[in-house]
């Protein structure tokens, strides 16, 4: 029995070790790649907003990564692929008669080369098809990844508070 219980112990010991993951050297990034990475993930957001005020579903959906999509959040509904979530958009969109928004403040730090984080605040003014009108403050959570085509979106999250109905 003692033999037994020296067994297990040495196999959850070897167990425990193989599941650690290797140390990775942190990162540190020259305030030169900072400063890129911000510029190009607040350009990559401007065009973005840029599809959205346009309407442009298709155009929108190209800032979202088609092989890392990890989930987005629109207020409290979860969409886990980047097919329903742009389903969704496509439908809301659809509703729509105009749409503005625009930027208050953009802020984006680089966790990575290739990682970053962001944060967003906007007024957005929308204008629905049965002559509904929307003023809100709106916000946005976003991971964004660097991809051989640029950087790309691997999870959003927006909220909104509706500042005035008409």
């Amino acid at each position: 029995m003692k033999l037994f219980y020296q067994f297990i112990s040495i196999f959850f010991l070897a167990f425990l070790f193989s599941c650690q993951q290797p140390q990775q050297p942190q990162q540190t990034l020259t305030e030169t790649e900072n400063d890129t990475i911000k510029k190009d993930v607040k350009n990559q957001f401007n065009q973005l907003v840029s599809a959205l005020n346009q309407k442009n579903v298709d155009l929108w959906s190209l800032n979202y990564s088609d092989s890392e999509f990890i989930s987005a959040i629109v207020s409290t509904d979860y969409y886990s692929t980047r097919t329903a979530f742009k389903d969704s958009i496509t439908k809301y969109i659809s509703m729509r008669e105009s749409q503005h928004i625009e930027h208050l403040e953009i802020r984006v730090t680089p966790l990575t080369p290739v990682l970053a984080f962001m944060t967003s605040e906007e007024k957005i003014e929308i204008l629905l098809k049965n002559g509904q009108n929307f003023d809100s403050k709106h916000v946005f959570t976003m991971i964004w990844k660097k991809e051989k085509d640029g950087w790309k979106i691997l999870h959003s999250h927006e909220s909104w508070t509706e500042i005035e109905a008409q």
